[in-house]
């Protein structure tokens, strides 16, 4: 089983557009509780592992994943040198 933890929802077009001050600045205080709920799911990942051995449970980090194209868009290729920014938005569209 995956358990994907949650992306940037302070980046996503609606946080962005309601929430954020330039409408570029993805909203923190979102994003930072993201972060402890991925935390906890990650505990939980962890714990299925050791209390299912039978079952094999991973843990996704959606939240780093798209952290690390907005902050390395150059390790992914030219589109995301100066899209990158754009791609994840795009992403956080077909989801939220």
């Amino acid at each position: 089983m995956v358990l994907f933890g949650i992306g940037q929802i302070g980046c996503s077009p609606n946080e962005l557009a309601q929430n954020s001050p330039d409408g570029k600045t993805c909203v923190e205080k979102i994003n930072s509780a993201n972060q402890i709920f991925n935390n906890k799911l990650k505990g939980l990942t962890d714990q299925f592992n050791n209390q299912l051995p039978d079952a094999r449970v991973i843990y996704v980090n959606s939240y780093g994943i798209f952290q690390d194209i907005i902050s390395n868009p150059s390790a992914y290729g030219n589109f995301f040198q100066t899209n990158a920014f754009y791609f994840v938005v795009m992403i956080f569209s077909l989801f939220f």
